[in-house]
């Protein structure tokens, strides 16, 4: 098959350096060629309003990005009504690259959540799942290996060779502890900003001074 795609969602409100970071790592360790950025525009597990508009957020990805060839910025969501549910994403995702392996790349504290997501059971047939998490987080890492959503068990079988679980469709599900990294929230950066302090270091120029013309952030929610 062809090129080998990772999909990274995220309400990214802002996207921040740790977002970059942790793709480029989990690029490099999964054999990944590019890493798409999908911005969930309404995600149904976060229904409250975020701070930032859409098209602010998603110009903050642009900005973030440019000239790096790793990344692609994605509106996919955006474009469609009603909820963002990653299954729908990744049909259209696949319909597009009808060449190209996807890769899911999600944090392990959102699988702990994987069985309350739309239509979950079918991830592992359009996608590998690869689930990260953060570098300060090794202690939290899974001590058995990940177990794949409920309504795809039935399709899955466990390969001790890999240590991985395998889906009938041949993607895998796959855990990689994060070996570098920043430990930066959006949450940390959208509260230092409404604080008046410089967030250059947590979200680099661009965004920053995006940030500053839109005056974003200047309160918390």
């Amino acid at each position: 098959m062809g090129k080998r795609l990772g999909i990274l969602g995220g309400t990214f409100d802002p996207v921040h350096l740790g977002h970059l970071q942790a793709a480029r790592d989990t690029a490099a360790a999964c054999d990944l060629d590019e890493v798409l950025l999908v911005l969930s525009a309404r995600p149904p597990h976060k229904p409250q309003a975020e701070p930032a508009p859409i098209a602010d957020r998603l110009q903050m990805l642009e900005l973030a990005t440019a000239g790096d060839p790793l990344f692609e910025v994605s509106d996919i969501e955006a474009r469609r009504s009603g909820p963002s549910y990653m299954m729908d994403t990744l049909s259209a995702l696949a319909e597009q690259h009808s060449d190209t392996r996807l890769a899911l790349i999600m944090g392990y504290d959102a699988y702990t959540d994987i069985d309350t997501w739309y239509r979950a059971g079918d991830l592992l047939e359009l996608a590998d799942v690869i689930v990260t998490s953060r570098p300060d987080h090794a202690r939290r890492a899974p001590t058995t290996p990940l177990k794949p959503p409920i309504a795809a068990r039935n399709a899955c079988c466990y390969d001790p060779d890999i240590g991985r679980y395998i889906h009938s469709s041949g993607h895998s599900l796959r855990y990689h502890q994060l070996t570098t990294g920043l430990s930066i929230s959006a949450s940390a950066v959208r509260a230092q900003r409404a604080a008046k302090q410089d967030i250059t270091d947590l979200v680099g120029s661009r965004v920053a001074d995006y940030i500053e013309k839109r005056q974003l952030y200047v309160t918390t929610l």
